[in-house]
């Protein structure tokens, strides 16, 4: 129990929050996913970008290094990724973007904050920054066989990334009552991730067990394999190399359904691999924590 107290209040505020959204749907309360996610995406995510990255003591130069370690990682784990789909036969058009992409925001950033506090937010943003235009550009391509660039420049999330680092890099600073307006409009972001992500996640159902299991562990695996690449390669320490490998543990993103589902890529099977990847993460993630020296 010695080794276990000092992780739960990093990994049971996560657990709480995506139960509320969880039983929300046990008891048949309404929910409107596309109101949630265009105040996520369109205000509250690009809010705490701004916020955060604006008020956080944060060096030009050390976040190039985070988004450079965040484009390394995520190209690491797409070739361990690739090279597991070959071996084991598997489709690379299905899932090689589930297996890539993991869930950097709604469970990565509640992660980093409760871990590493407002350092380590700072850096899971922009992390979750690299991610997130990754996964809306390269991703939707794979999936759909097609580019999708203009998707991609509609998105408030990038505008904010690029207004955040004009702060970090010409180090200005917001004037207090707008900082104050986005620390508002920011803090809404994480909770409402975390009762989206229980929400989602009882609603999708577990199919073929076993290759939902597999493909589960998969994920963890690859995307931990990209993270301690990129450690190695880039020689990372301290915040920045603990940040980077517990983003690379996360499990696989429920947008990895929502995208399979609409391009029609095995979303039956996406569905019980985010699903039984994030049931394992709630064990993975903690050991994980404990080896990062989080105490």
């Amino acid at each position: 129990m010695s080794l276990i107290s000092p992780l739960v209040p990093i990994i049971l505020p996560v657990i709480l929050c995506a139960a509320i959204g969880v039983f929300w749907v046990r008891f048949k309360q309404p929910f409107d996913h596309e109101f949630v996610r265009r105040i996520v995406l369109w205000i509250s995510a690009p809010a705490l970008i701004v916020g955060t990255l604006g008020k956080t003591v944060i060096s030009a130069e050390l976040l190039q290094h985070v988004l450079l370690a965040s484009m390394c990682m995520l190209a690491f784990t797409a070739v361990f990724a690739a090279a597991a789909c070959v071996l084991l036969r598997l489709s690379l058009r299905d899932f090689l973007i589930p297996l890539v992409f993991g869930n950097f925001g709604n469970m990565g950033l509640p992660l980093c904050l409760f871990a590493f506090g407002q350092e380590g937010l700072a850096i899971g943003l922009g992390v979750f920054l690299v991610t997130t235009i990754s996964h809306f550009s390269f991703g939707v391509a794979v999936l759909s066989g097609k580019a999708m660039i203009k998707g991609v420049l509609s998105s408030p999330v990038i505008y904010a990334g690029v207004f955040a680092c004009l702060l970090i890099f010409n180090h200005w600073h917001l004037p207090l009552p707008l900082q104050n307006t986005l620390e508002l409009l920011g803090g809404i972001s994480i909770p409402l991730m975390l009762i989206t992500l229980g929400v989602s996640l009882s609603s999708l159902r577990l199919q073929g067990v076993g290759k939902s299991l597999g493909l589960g562990c998969l994920r963890l695996l690859v995307g931990l394999g990209g993270g301690v690449a990129t450690v190695y390669v880039l020689d990372l320490e301290g915040m920045v190399r603990n940040v980077v490998l517990l983003q690379s543990a996360t499990p696989a993103a429920v947008f990895n359904y929502l995208l399979a589902m609409q391009y029609r890529r095995e979303p039956d099977t996406v569905a019980g691999m985010v699903v039984s990847s994030t049931l394992i993460s709630f064990i993975s993630i903690p050991v994980l924590l404990y080896f990062l020296g989080v105490r």
